[in-house]
């Protein structure tokens, strides 16, 4: 009987020390946005936006490629205090989501890296 009280302590203790223990989320100054395939063309997500935010106080700059490019389409600087709203075209804009054309296709032009600078 000892045995078991002296395990559930053990078992409570160590869920309570997961539970309470802080968490973040991963960090990386490389991120990729591979394209979708909605059901139907054109059919849910119409007007899109990708929100881009970090805990940095110190701004940095971060560029935008589409697919493989090696050109960013887009610069700009992001902070905390700072966050920055990226706009793409509506619809099946074959870099966020592609039409039922490309489906299946191994595609270069299509999807976003977004990568830091500094």
């Amino acid at each position: 009987m000892p045995f078991r009280l002296f395990y559930l302590r053990v078992i409570f203790t160590t869920l309570l020390f997961i539970i309470t223990h802080a968490t973040f989320a991963q960090l990386s100054d490389l991120h990729y946005l591979p394209p979708l395939k909605q059901k139907d063309n054109n059919i849910g997500f119409q007007e899109q936006a990708i929100y881009l935010s970090t805990p940095e106080i110190t701004p940095f700059t971060v560029n935008i490629y589409q697919g493989t490019n090696t050109t960013p389409i887009s610069s700009f600087s992001l902070s905390n205090a700072s966050p920055y709203v990226y706009n793409l075209a509506n619809g099946d804009n074959n870099i966020t989501f592609v039409d039922d054309a490309k489906t299946g296709e191994v595609l270069t032009t299509s999807g976003l890296r977004f990568e830091s600078v500094n």
